[in-house]
């Protein structure tokens, strides 16, 4: 018997595809802002909100000017959006390009190779800052 895991929807009471939030950043950060890209139920995990977030310095050794600006595609727990963001800016239909990250991301989490951020997205970022650096 097929179990279905996830429920298509792209909202929640809270939280809607488009919405541009600004939340706790990193120093230096403070312009940067985050947009929903997409809202999941999951039968275990609960709702995952999917983010871009851009007006980023995130020292990569692998971009041209060693600085990246920009993460197409994060997935977070509800509970630690709640804990990042502080203020809803505006709503747009225009989605930044994260489709593919959020492809590589979904086929490995049916996998079970990846999950979900549970800490904020400002830890989230200091993390994958510190990967590219290694």
């Amino acid at each position: 018997m097929f179990l279905k895991l996830f429920t298509g929807t792209d909202q929640d009471d809270k939280y809607k595809v488009g919405q541009i939030w600004e939340y706790r950043t990193r120093k230096g950060e403070e312009k940067s802002t985050l947009i929903i890209v997409g809202v999941e139920k999951h039968i275990k995990l609960g709702t995952i909100i999917n983010i871009s977030v851009g007006g980023l310095k995130i020292s990569n050794p692998n971009a041209d000017n060693g600085l990246s600006d920009e993460i197409q595609h994060l997935p977070f727990s509800k509970v630690a959006i709640d804990k990042s963001v502080t203020k809803l800016i505006e709503t747009t239909k225009k989605l930044p390009d994260y489709k593919d990250g959020y492809d590589e991301w979904r086929t490995a989490f049916d996998n079970g190779k990846a999950g979900v951020f549970s800490i904020t997205v400002k830890e989230s970022i200091d993390v994958m800052e510190k990967t590219l650096g290694q």
